[in-house]
């Protein structure tokens, strides 16, 4: 069974990515992809070389195999990301560490990350505050839009909480089953919470309430 492959971004420090992977633990990993960027001054290359010599080390005692990749960042976006898709080639479980690097290195991979998931690869992405004291997993997917239908039964949430289906359908003058379905696909989409019990009651997610502020 294949492994995982982790991804970070190669930055001046070896300290993020090995925390990182020491936090995270060292099983089910089957390669370390290092990403740096080989436009900079010789002072900052040398700290990228003592970073990566620190990381090699790193990983060669806890017997993990890695590569690394130098990118060329003079180039459009497009062109960035299709080195680090080619350097990708064949992964199919991908777990992005976004905390370390250049910042267009860091922004090529997240959305390499929702490409690879679109295409129906395992891919998981994280990042750190500053001090690491704090993990966040980042969402690979974004939602479909909204239809009109949808965006008007999304509407009714905006000054309460939770409301049950059938005043949903009453309110809004439509069948009980139609509303029912279209319930279920916000649902799927992360758009509302619904109970499982009679009478069907639904609120707003986090998502939901973002999408309030676009509509």
């Amino acid at each position: 069974m294949e492994g995982n492959t982790l991804v970070f971004g190669l930055g001046f420090t070896s300290e993020y990515i090995v925390r990182s992977i020491t936090e995270r633990g060292r099983d089910n990993i089957d390669e370390v992809v290092l990403m740096g960027v080989f436009n900079i001054d010789d002072f900052r290359r040398k700290q990228a070389d003592n970073a990566l010599n620190d990381v090699k080390k790193f990983l060669d005692i806890i017997n993990v195999k890695y590569k690394w990749k130098y990118i060329n960042v003079n180039k459009d976006f497009a062109e960035i990301l299709y080195e680090v898709a080619n350097e990708l080639s064949g992964k199919n479980n991908l777990e992005f560490y976004l905390i370390g690097g250049m910042r267009i290195i860091n922004f090529v991979l997240y959305y390499y990350a929702m490409l690879a998931k679109r295409f129906g690869l395992n891919v998981r992405v994280f990042n750190y505050t500053e001090d690491m004291s704090k993990k966040y997993e980042l969402p690979v997917e974004i939602p479909r839009r909204l239809t009109d239908s949808e965006a008007e039964i999304l509407k009714l949430f905006k000054f309460e909480n939770s409301i049950e289906i059938s005043i949903m359908a009453d309110r809004l003058q439509k069948t009980l089953s139609t509303i029912s379905k279209q319930v279920s696909e916000m649902e799927e989409e992360g758009f509302l919470e619904c109970t499982k019990t009679r009478p069907k009651t639904c609120r707003k997610t986090i998502l939901g309430r973002v999408a309030l502020t676009f509509i």
